[in-house]
């Protein structure tokens, strides 16, 4: 694909901050530009340690059901953390009978790692959230779980656009886009995008209960909880939550 080529040629370049005399690198730098400009590609969102070839997947078996938590999980990573999800359903290895549903991170090695990591956390993290809840009188287990994934997207929004250089680890900077949805694409072409609805039950204290939760989430001592904010649960709308099934 022209390019793809293109992007290669970029990142060529763009390692070139690396060495050279200045002059190389501005006009490498120049270059990398005019290129991404005459082609319509972002510039920003080019890695020049990224390669086609470094796109893979890996698998996480869950269970005969997709939990809440899971989904939530799932979009949480979708959205912040540099992988595509695909969730499909499979015999089940030992069971004849039976099928379960799997969750397919695609990434780059390290961001395909992180995601796993966030995935079992925040799973974990959300039954217990739940589970170990202050109120226990709030018997909205959807709502609470909606207005968690609320708040800690929130929360993730607010750390990505402090931009902080040495959190960029787990937060989205935008890399490979395109390369992940070539792959999905290559590799499940009848996947479909489907969007997670929002609880309407008009939970709201269940809700609200959920969203200061999601704003105490830490999930690395780099994401603090320090901007959890005092805000009604209006003011924090929904992020659009999709994954791909097949």
């Amino acid at each position: 694909m022209i390019q793809d080529l293109i992007i290669e040629k970029i990142k060529k370049l763009l390692r070139m901050k690396r060495g050279g005399t200045a002059g190389e690198i501005e006009n490498a730098l120049a270059l990398a530009a005019e290129l991404a400009r005459k082609h319509g590609i972002d510039l920003a969102s080019v890695n020049e340690d990224e390669t086609t070839q470094s796109i893979r997947h890996v698998e996480e078996a869950l269970t005969s059901r997709l939990p809440l938590e899971a989904k939530n999980a799932a979009a949480i990573l979708v959205i912040f953390f540099n992988v595509n999800v695909v969730v499909k359903q499979q015999r089940h290895p030992r069971r004849v009978w039976h099928r379960q549903y799997v969750a397919v991170f695609v990434g780059t090695d390290w961001d395909r790692e992180v995601a796993r990591y966030v995935f079992i956390f925040l799973q974990k993290h959300f039954r217990n959230a739940w589970s170990q809840r202050d109120n226990g009188r709030l018997k909205n287990r959807a709502a609470f779980l909606d207005g968690m994934f609320i708040g800690l997207a929130a929360k993730l929004e607010t750390e990505r656009n402090a931009n902080r250089p040495n959190e960029t680890g787990l937060m989205l900077i935008g890399r490979g886009l395109k390369l992940r949805a070539d792959y999905v694409q290559a590799h499940w072409p009848n996947s479909v995008k489907s969007d997670i609805e929002s609880d309407k039950s008009g939970a709201a204290a269940a809700k609200w209960a959920g969203v200061q939760a999601g704003q105490k989430t830490n999930i690395r001592k780099a994401v603090d909880s320090g901007s959890a904010a005092a805000q009604a649960p209006r003011a924090l709308p929904a992020p659009k939550r999709q994954l791909d099934l097949f």
